[in-house]
């Protein structure tokens, strides 16, 4: 934390020089106290004249500092913002930027919700934290300034009003030592607030499809109240600060009075200095409690510190390699060479996976759910690293490929399209933002995509709404083969997702996807068998291992696995199969 105050110290410096400026005006408009108090107490016509004109005068004095002391006001204010929110936004942006690197294994790790806490609310823990810097420097100068001046007036007082300060600075410190603790649980708490919220909005159709409405406000209000009894507690701890210190220095105030009534009345102490000391100690007290409140403050900022530098301490599980390559062209064949991969928990996904996709070639990979097909396209663009053997692209292992120079040659259309809250030609263009209109045009074209373009409100500059929910299955489908297009990629990955489609749709999606592929290495994770006839290699997985593979023909003609599942979906109108072990198909026909 430290290191991002000092990089905002000219800032902090002016705000505590504009805070000493005032600090230094309240003790002086204390001191002006005593004079105008022994001028009232002026007798006589000549000194009542002269004791009226020492009052205008002092009252003038008093109306003129406070210009001072509103511009000082003013910058001390400003500059403290204007530093904490430069490190809010620092923390903010080193933040999203370190989750930028991080792999897919974090945050399926890590709940979306607990992350934006992190975010939002702890990043702002530590604003506030860093505002009470200027804090920290002033108040104490205060109380050491006024202190000295009290002991200036009188040294007996001074003595009898700092006999309270080592017990207050005690009972302070008792209460507050918990408050990270319960700070570190409130945040916890609100981060399942915010995790709740993030699910239920973004799944909002299925919530509302399945009638479930009451039973999600029901587990919101339930992470709320938990949320709510975390901070009532941390309240309940943090409320005893200021009655205890205003308890504290009311005793001293009380002392204070009754002996520096006895010094007034005994004539070893004038009234206007009481009165002085006493306004003095108005503004000790004050700064006291903010000295006692900033303890607070450290422990909540502390909390949201550890919390924030949980997520920057932990390190990207892939990096490059030292000796890592950029690949500037590539011919687009991919090797898998006898590859395992199991997850954290140990459970093994794949097992001496070996195949080979030519350049331009088309394999498609089948099976079952759990079989592995998803993560055999996800180890070509290294969102994972095997665990054993290894997977090479034009013969370099991906693991020493720069993984920006290899996924630059890889273009992913997902089963699910994800769209941005931009506009259409922004979507377009998100893996190529410097792409002309022309060449947006042309892939839009090829997609089947331009003339629905058109026909939209403001064309390619029409904004799709978060997720692009203005936008139908087959027309989010078609911006995402687009945007694949004007990538133009020599590797292609394509979770084939056209069986939830019109006819129309899938017909025009289909019809796209064909022009994507073509001249392009592309592997296919099939669904549906029928749209895999002309797939150069069909791969057919079972419990992470190759069962049997060929062209749509050779595995026909086998009358092996694939041709028992192809019959299962199409010659007994099935829903689907899967595939035990040994190789066998379990069918389900309804």
């Amino acid at each position: 934390l430290w290191s991002y105050i000092s990089e905002n110290k000219w800032r902090f410096l002016g705000s505590v020089l504009f805070g000493a400026l005032v600090a230094a005006i309240d003790l002086y408009t204390a001191h002006l106290l005593n004079p105008f108090i022994e001028a009232a107490k002026g007798g006589g016509e000549a000194s009542q004249s002269h004791a009226w004109g020492e009052i205008c005068r002092i009252a003038a004095i008093f109306v003129l500092i406070q210009i001072p002391k509103g511009i000082s006001n003013y910058g001390m204010t400003y500059f403290v913002a204007s530093a904490t929110n430069h490190i809010g936004t620092k923390i903010r942006n080193e933040l999203y930027a370190h989750l930028q690197r991080m792999s897919l294994s974090y945050f399926e790790r890590n709940k979306v919700g607990h992350l934006m806490s992190r975010m939002t609310n702890d990043v702002g823990l530590i604003q506030n934290g860093s505002a009470a810097v200027v804090d920290s420097i002033i108040a104490p100068l205060m109380i050491v300034g006024g202190i000295a001046r009290m002991f200036m007036i009188s040294w007996i007082l001074a003595i009898v009003a700092l006999i309270f300060a080592p017990g207050m600075g005690w009972i302070i410190s008792s209460i507050t030592r918990r408050m990270r603790k319960l700070t570190i649980m409130l945040q916890s708490k609100l981060a399942d607030v915010a995790s709740v919220f993030e699910e239920t909005i973004v799944g909002i159709r299925i919530v509302k499809s399945f009638g479930m409405e009451a039973q999600e406000i029901k587990r919101f209000v339930t992470q709320s109240t938990a949320s709510l009894a975390a901070a009532l507690k941390a309240a309940r701890r943090n409320a005893l600060v200021t009655p205890i210190v205003e308890l504290v220095g009311a005793l001293a105030v009380s002392v204070v009075v009754l002996v520096g009534g006895y010094m007034v009345v005994t004539g070893r102490m004038t009234f206007g200095s009481l009165a002085e000391f006493a306004m003095i100690g108005f503004y000790v007290s004050g700064s006291a409690k903010k000295v006692g409140r900033l303890n607070v403050i450290y422990h909540q900022t502390m909390a949201g510190v550890e919390r924030v530098f949980e997520v920057l301490d932990e390190q990207p599980d892939m990096v490059d390699a030292d000796d890592a390559v950029s690949l500037d062209h590539i011919e687009g064949r991919v090797e898998f060479r006898d590859v395992s991969f199991s997850y954290q928990t140990g459970e093994q996904v794949l097992s001496g996976i070996s195949f080979v996709m030519e350049p331009g070639k088309v394999v498609a990979i089948v099976g079952p759910s759990g079989a592995g097909k998803t993560t055999v396209a996800n180890v070509i663009p290294r969102f994972y690293d095997v665990t054993g053997g290894a997977v090479l692209v034009d013969g370099f292992d991906v693991r020493k490929i720069k993984t920006e120079s290899l996924r630059k040659h890889i273009a992913i259309v997902p089963q699910e399209t994800i769209l941005f809250s931009g506009t259409v030609k922004e979507n377009i263009a998100y893996g190529k933002p410097e792409a002309s209109d022309e060449e947006i045009e042309q892939a839009a074209r090829a997609a089947n995509a331009h003339d629905f373009i058109s026909k939209l409100e403001d064309g390619y500059l029409t904004v799709i709404g978060e997720r692009g929910v203005r936008l139908s299955g087959g027309e989010r489908q078609r911006i995402a083969i687009a945007r694949a297009i004007l990538k133009d990629p020599r590797i292609l990955i394509l979770d084939e997702a056209t069986s939830s489609l019109d006819a129309n749709s899938e017909r025009l999606v289909q019809d796209a996807l064909e022009r994507l592929m073509k001249g392009r290495t592309t592997l296919v994770i099939a669904h549906r068998l029928s749209t895999i006839t002309k797939a150069d290699n069909i791969i057919v997985l079972g419990d992470g291992k190759i069962i049997e593979q060929g062209t749509f023909d050779e595995l026909m003609s086998r009358d092996g696995v694939f041709a028992h599942l192809y019959r299962a979906q199409y010659d007994l109108q099935s829903i689907g199969g899967a595939i035990s072990n040994g190789g066998r198909i379990e069918e389900v026909v309804e």
